[in-house]
């Protein structure tokens, strides 16, 4: 027999920790910021698709996307930058990608080499610190409060990196509804976080897959890609945790000076890696009808929804624990008392049908295990204060509410 061990090209991903219990299937799923199964509307869907074979002709099938993914969705994408995120972006900029997630692999592809240093956020969103990992990059976590990157932390990052003869790769930041900690950065703190980036040289990779979710509170300040005319803002985001998971339609706003120096990963080679022109057909044609109601009908269940997690954690745990009150996104991060360890705890609680996301995954030192982030996207607001619930009673058993 062969023995295909043997034969795994030495470019794999590097391996990265992840806690027991992780890839296990439950009711109760606190652990991943789907988008909401009841505003799946598939006979809107499904006429969407009607619409766009009507208008492109089956024919666009039958070859490859257009450079850049499908020119109506780019044009929609920059229209909507201008109208909700005061970012004039030219549709030649934007690029239809495999999510979010496919304009930041193209992009660590592109741009990391093995010990690069990344400064990221003080618990960064799992799955991009993953990507890194995996391609052996240095995440170096900047502290923060709740307006996101302290400016002095970043700069003393900065200066620490060009002492060394070090230069980041990128600022790594979601500034709107923060993954995992909910927070939305100032316009102040946008442009002192610009200033630095622009003062060492170092990119911004800003992250706004999040921008549809406001629930309620002060409206969100402009992009910073938009507080910016030096190109040096990368700019991604994406329509799946709106529209649906499943879709994988996302895309990233390519500076000219990022197109430019990217001739193995521009804009014709980006929209082939895996992006459906039939979904983005359909979220073209979807979007354009149904935008506003859409966003709407969103944030009137993720509104029941966040209500109900932290009506049920205030019901559930003591009050010396403490957990973030989000204006928008889909999470609330939970910090327990020190000694907690909600790493090892995860398998426990996937027995008892419940998951949710260690404070660890947030880290690339795998640390911080007393935090968790709980979702609310996915379940109904009832089997939200039930799980709620059942993990309360473990983390009760467990010790890890005693004051």
């Amino acid at each position: 027999m062969v023995d295909y061990a043997t034969l795994f090209s030495s470019n794999l991903p590097r391996a990265v920790a992840t806690p027991p219990g992780a890839s296990a299937s439950v009711k109760y799923v606190f652990s991943v910021t789907n988008a909401i199964p009841e505003v799946v509307d598939s006979e809107a869907y499904l006429s969407a698709i009607r619409s766009g074979l009507d208008a492109d002709g089956a024919g666009s099938l039958a070859g490859y996307p257009p450079p850049g993914g499908h020119v109506g969705l780019r044009e929609l994408v920059a229209e909507r930058l201008a109208a909700n995120r005061g970012y004039e972006a030219s549709p030649g900029d934007v690029v239809i990608t495999d999510g979010a997630g496919g304009a930041i692999t193209s992009l660590l592809e592109a741009f990391i080499d093995p010990g690069d240093a990344v400064l990221v956020e003080e618990f960064t969103y799992m799955g991009s610190l993953r990507m890194m990992l995996e391609r052996g990059a240095q995440p170096i976590h900047v502290a923060g409060d709740e307006d996101g990157m302290l400016p002095e932390a970043l700069e003393e990052a900065l200066e620490s990196l060009e002492q060394a003869g070090r230069r980041a790769k990128f600022i790594w930041t979601i500034p709107v509804f923060q993954n995992p900690l909910g927070f939305t950065v100032s316009e102040g703190r946008r442009r002192a976080i610009l200033s630095l980036a622009q003062r060492y040289g170092v990119p911004i990779l800003e992250n706004e897959s999040y921008a549809d979710f406001r629930i309620d509170g002060d409206p969100l300040p402009p992009a910073m890609a938009g507080m910016s005319d030096e190109g040096d803002v990368i700019y991604v985001s994406s329509f799946t945790k709106l529209l649906g998971c499943g879709l994988r339609v996302g895309f990233g706003v390519l500076p000219p000076g990022v197109r430019s120096a990217l001739p193995r990963a521009n804009s014709e080679n980006l929209p082939r890696r895996g992006v459906s022109h039939l979904a983005t057909m359909m979220v073209y044609e979807y979007m354009r009808k149904h935008e506003a109601e859409h966003i709407e009908t969103v944030r009137q269940a993720l509104l029941t929804r966040r209500d109900a997690l932290l009506g049920a954690l205030e019901e559930n745990f003591p009050a010396f624990c403490e957990w973030t009150h989000p204006h928008g996104g889909m999470m609330v991060f939970v910090r327990l008392p020190e000694g907690a360890d909600t790493w090892s705890t995860l398998e426990k609680a996937t027995e008892r049908d419940v998951k949710y996301n260690p404070g660890g995954v947030f880290r690339a030192d795998r640390g911080r295990s007393n935090y968790l982030r709980l979702t609310y996207s996915h379940n109904s607001p009832a089997e939200i204060r039930e799980g709620v619930g059942r993990l309360a009673e473990l983390f009760r058993e467990e010790g890890y509410f005693e004051g």
